[in-house]
């Protein structure tokens, strides 16, 4: 069995299950936040929401990509993707900023993202304006640092989330957060701040990551 996936429907929840013996992609899917449910066997129970069918569709034709690419075993074209997600927000209502590795990249720190994270007001409507790209419906979450979220597929991973929970330690995703603003290929592009990304860097013990945000110091727009 080298890669496979099904779906079935369970009230409010999807059930998505993949099944491998590729220790890489059984790795991979555990990053990707499915949990182990037997020999080979992983499942991750998003919210049954939208056209559950054809995102699970899109799911299972990306998979193994997403799972490459995750593994840095195939390049991330996240230059593409965040042109396609700027293009699709600019005329809509959306609020959004953009944190993780992308908004490291956008200032030209050498990080190479492995997919684009964007904290947002509202997940779903930004289910909509990806609703042809969805991989994992608008979930909600219970017990984490958000309340829903999506996960979409425009060349790499979009992951977005809204209801972001403030907490004793400062995050990138926090909807109070000041944020910094880069010019990037005509577009303005609203950031976590450097001093926090590199806060949580050190707190992560991503020492690489935090020594190139030191180097970058606090670049004002770029081209």
């Amino acid at each position: 069995m080298n890669l496979a996936t099904s779906f079935d429907l369970d009230g409010d929840h999807a059930t998505y299950e993949v099944r491998t013996n590729v220790a890489l992609y059984q790795d991979r899917l555990v990053h990707l936040g499915f949990a182990p449910a037997g020999t080979g066997r992983f499942v991750r129970r998003p919210s049954a929401s939208g056209d559950v069918r054809r995102t699970h569709a899109n799911f299972a034709r990306h998979l193994e990509e997403m799972l490459l690419q995750s593994a840095s075993h195939r390049p991330v074209p996240w230059e593409d993707a965040l042109e396609i997600f700027l293009t699709r927000v600019e005329e809509s209502r959306l609020s959004w900023f953009l944190y993780g590795s992308g908004a490291l990249a956008v200032r030209r720190i050498d990080v190479g993202p492995g997919d684009l994270d964007f904290s947002v007001d509202d997940a779903h409507l930004a289910g909509e304006l990806f609703e042809d790209l969805l991989v994992e419906p608008v979930t909600e979450f219970t017990g984490w640092v958000a309340d829903r979220g999506g996960r979409a597929f425009a060349g790499c991973v979009v992951e977005w989330i809204a209801g972001v929970h403030d907490t004793d330690e400062p995050h990138e995703q926090s909807p109070t957060a000041r944020l910094d603003h880069v010019h990037w290929r005509g577009h303005d592009v609203p950031i976590a701040p450097l001093d926090l990304q590199l806060a949580v860097s050190r707190r992560r013990g991503l020492t690489d990551r935090a020594s190139k945000i030191l180097a970058a110091g606090y670049p004002g727009a770029v081209e």
